[in-house]
């Protein structure tokens, strides 16, 4: 029986390893330039079209930097902010909401998610059920009907960072992919 613990024991241990080691499993970013390369690189998306604003004030909170551009079905957003701790509130609002809808039967699909103090994402290629809301920057958005949703979001210390797809085609999803692969970070 004591064999049967400590295996149980090693078994969790080696979980929670697992789960914080994948939330560092992407890079910091803290220069908006590695962005901005990024989506000229692997989406061409210039500088030019994107909403590039200095010192801007997001959810109430000062930001440092904020780029948010959208291809279509795509979305790209980058926020640094003054405190780490406004990065990180922003990403809890989404964690709860996806957690949410996930513990509801709201989600269908792969999802990976990881939190820890200073960091965390949330990765996910799924169908989520009408009638469901995500806390999201360009909107608290409420999706009327089932909608295919992939990409992720991520937040290290004051940077705070979307990446996705809403009902997008197969080369939405591979505009996704490239992007996040040319950033260094988990692809859905």
């Amino acid at each position: 029986m004591k064999k049967i613990r400590s295996a149980i024991a090693v078994i969790l241990t080696a979980a929670t390893i697992l789960t914080f080691s994948g939330c560092s499993g992407f890079k910091a970013i803290k220069d908006e330039d590695i962005f901005f390369d990024a989506l000229d690189n692997s989406v061409s998306i210039e500088k030019s079209d994107t909403r590039h604003d200095k010192n801007v004030v997001v959810n109430g909170d000062k930001a440092e930097y904020l780029i948010y551009s959208n291809d279509g079905d795509n979305f790209y957003t980058y926020i640094r902010f003054k405190k780490a701790d406004d990065a990180l509130d922003m990403f809890d609002d989404f964690y709860q909401d996806f957690e949410d809808i996930k513990d509801d039967g709201d989600f269908e699909g792969s999802h990976t998610m990881a939190y820890g103090k200073t960091r965390g994402s949330v990765i996910f290629n799924g169908e989520i059920q009408g009638n469901s809301t995500l806390n999201l920057y360009n909107a608290n958005k409420y999706f009327y009907e089932d909608t295919e949703i992939f990409g992720g979001i991520f937040v290290n210390d004051n940077v705070y960072i979307e990446v996705y797809s809403v009902n997008g085609s197969k080369r939405d999803k591979e505009k996704i992919t490239k992007f996040l692969k040319e950033l260094g970070f988990p692809k859905p």
